[in-house]
């Protein structure tokens, strides 16, 4: 029992049932029936210890046809890659070089990884940043690479030269600065790419180096949510090919990058009033909702709110493949009312995607079990737990997603709604696992345990650390067969 409470604190922590605040995840059926026998996972979390990291590898294999879907649907010859920087696991990247999927490596070692794992050179696609030791792996394997820059495209020359390689090296242009004189846009700048401007000596290069370099087309990946910016970078890439076949290339790809949303939430009213009231709370006209006072970017001014709430949208009902299906049927006024989808079938252009959190939306979950339940010194009701928060953000992100506690002795009484802030372990004031106040119908006891759903996107290992010698969260790859679930550790899955 929790004996450690002020009594006065939980009651004015505690709210009536139909004021409650959620933010009730969205929840995969396989996952929700694996969850349903507690049991089971306390025995794992006693084998393995907390934090632990659970994948449900074969369920992306749905996610990849749902993507593989919206390409047939439109008419168009298209790509799946999966980003690998969202997540480390064997599990994943083994399962999904069985798939109609392919992959894309920021790193030396995500591609020596995913040649371990599978996947063979044309499946595999090198983004970003590139040493001398990425590059020559990526050419001893010829996959095709996505050059970030001028010194890049030299270097992969050069390096050609001396691997003596015969067979011409497939590249992809990645580009940044786009511009639109038609439309509002705001052209953020970028560490990445080539600009449109520079494209002309990037175009001499590889005309000087023609049997060595096959120029597939271009790229870009940017960082938004934004249809309009999206648009204006198709139209740029449209009208940049024109170019490319004037100089006797032959492009035949345009690889639009990932930021393709996810649905984090089963209710989109349950985000609305939570976000509302933390507005309130900002505002200083309502309850308390942060901890020490976090606003999250807003804040408050001569009564007025000011700022942005520095948040991803955990609801959308516009993600994944159905974000690819919005962009495909975009409309270009200025080009005849011509959808994306039509622009890229009249030219014979195959559309890649490089999704990372849509691609494994649903087939991860991380667990925690509770250390204790104390008060904060200014009365805040403290739910410590056996992790850090680098086990489940991504950079500093805050998670607005209610995890799932798994009550060891489910109280018989009537819900209550009790504020909560889940604190981590490490010696740091900074280690809270979410700064934002959560709303639970119990308070969890000591053993008990905390699931944080969907969180193989990203979330469970992209920030893990094993800051003063907490360890990193184990993972398991958990397989149902035959109605029963089995499982092994990711390292020892194997998709027979």
């Amino acid at each position: 029992m929790v004996t450690s409470i002020d009594k006065d604190a939980t009651a004015n922590q505690a709210r009536t049932a139909n004021q409650a605040l959620r933010l009730t995840p969205k929840v995969h059926a396989v996952i929700r029936q694996y969850l349903a026998d507690p049991a089971r996972l306390q025995e794992l979390v006693r084998a393995l210890g907390s934090p632990l990291n659970l994948l449900f590898p074969e369920l992306v294999r749905d996610n990849v046809e749902e993507f593989n879907g919206v390409f047939q649907r439109h008419g168009l010859r298209g790509r799946v890659f999966f980003a690998h920087k969202t997540n480390s696991s064997d599990s994943l990247v083994r399962q999904l070089a069985h798939e109609n999927a392919s992959l894309d490596v920021s790193s030396l070692n995500e591609l020596r990884h995913g040649l371990s794992s599978g996947f063979v050179g044309d499946r595999i696609e090198a983004t970003g940043p590139k040493n001398r030791e990425f590059l020559t792996l990526a050419l001893q394997h010829g996959i095709t690479i996505s050059i970030d820059s001028l010194w890049e495209l030299r270097q992969v020359l050069d390096l050609r030269q001396f691997l003596s390689l015969k067979k011409p090296t497939k590249i992809l242009v990645r580009l940044s600065g786009f511009h639109a004189d038609h439309s509002r846009f705001l052209n953020k700048g970028s560490r990445f790419g080539i600009t449109v401007g520079e494209l002309p000596q990037a175009f001499d290069i590889i005309e000087d180096a023609e049997d060595q370099l096959d120029f597939m087309g271009f790229s870009f990946h940017l960082d938004t949510v934004s249809i309009t910016e999206r648009a204006v970078a198709i139209e740029n890439c449209i009208e940049l090919y024109e170019e490319a076949l004037a100089r006797g290339f032959e492009p035949r790809v345009l690889c639009i990058g990932g930021g393709f949303k996810v649905n984090y939430l089963e209710s989109e009213d349950e985000w609305n009033e939570y976000t509302s009231e933390l507005k309130e709370s900002v505002l200083g006209t309502g309850q308390s909702m942060t901890w020490q006072g976090n606003s999250f970017g807003m804040f408050a001014e001569k009564g007025k709110l000011r700022g942005n709430f520095n948040s991803y949208n955990y609801y959308d009902d516009k993600s994944g493949p159905d974000f690819l299906d919005e962009i495909l049927s975009h409309q270009f006024p200025n080009l005849a009312d011509k959808t994306a989808a039509s622009l890229l079938r009249d030219n014979m252009i195959e559309l890649w995607v490089e999704p990372g959190r849509s691609l494994v939306t649903q087939t991860g979950i991380t667990v925690a079990s509770v250390n204790n339940l104390r008060p904060s010194s200014t009365g805040d009701q403290l739910v410590n737990l056996n992790m850090k928060r680098q086990d489940v953000t991504f950079l500093d992100q805050e998670i607005f997603v209610d995890p799932i506690v798994l009550n060891q002795n489910p109280s018989d009484s009537a819900p209550g709604n009790f504020g909560v802030y889940f604190a981590g372990n490490l010696c740091l004031e900074s280690d809270l696992v979410y700064r934002h106040k959560t709303f639970l119908a119990q308070l969890p006891e000591p053993g008990d345990l905390v699931v944080f759903v969907n969180t193989s996107g990203y979330f469970m290992d992209f920030s893990a650390t094993n800051s003063m010698m907490e360890p990193i969260a184990r993972k398991v790859a958990v397989k149902q067969r035959n109605n029963r679930f089995e499982w092994v550790l990711d390292e020892q899955f194997s998709i027979l």
